[in-house]
């Protein structure tokens, strides 16, 4: 969404649409699973809602860089403006905390649902002294994330 709308304000061509959709089939899908926490990433983008929820339960969130879905355009686009898509509002996303054991249960679920034919399992929560937000890349680096400072796009709808 965050690419579409600043595309569009910056009148750069793209193919990009936005992904403003409705999470309410996917959130009453996961009713009966039994989810720990749930969050729309629209305000800071996926780190930063993901960095807050870290700090706010005590716990290290690691995220595998090359599992999350970021379509090409928006990775591209993303670069070409020096933007970093971890921290790009979505308006139709979201990020479930769930047990391990239900991993499974709760993709099938959100995949089964008109707008979460994307969803994947992007990291892992474990205990530690520190906790917080790091992403491992695709060479196996690690990189520390924090929350997003100042604003990404400014009343972004």
């Amino acid at each position: 969404h965050h690419a579409a709308i600043l595309g569009c304000r910056m009148s750069i061509s793209s193919d990009i649409q936005s992904d403003a959709a409705p999470l309410v089939e996917m959130c009453d899908k996961l009713r009966p699973i039994g989810v720990h926490s749930m969050r729309d990433v629209t305000r800071g983008g996926l780190a930063t809602v993901l960095y807050e929820l870290a700090m706010s339960s005590g716990y290290e969130f690691v995220l595998d860089q090359e599992s999350i879905p970021v379509s090409p355009g928006v990775r591209d686009f993303a670069g070409l403006l020096g933007l970093d898509p971890l921290y790009m509002g979505n308006e139709g996303k979201m990020v479930a905390i769930v047990s391990q054991d239900d991993a499974d249960a709760v993709l099938e679920a959100i995949r089964s649902s008109r707008y979460g034919e994307n969803a994947a399992v992007i990291g892992t929560v474990k205990a530690s002294a520190h906790p917080g937000l790091t992403l491992k890349t695709p060479i196996g680096g690690l990189r520390a994330l924090g929350p997003l400072e100042g604003e990404g796009l400014p009343r972004i709808c």
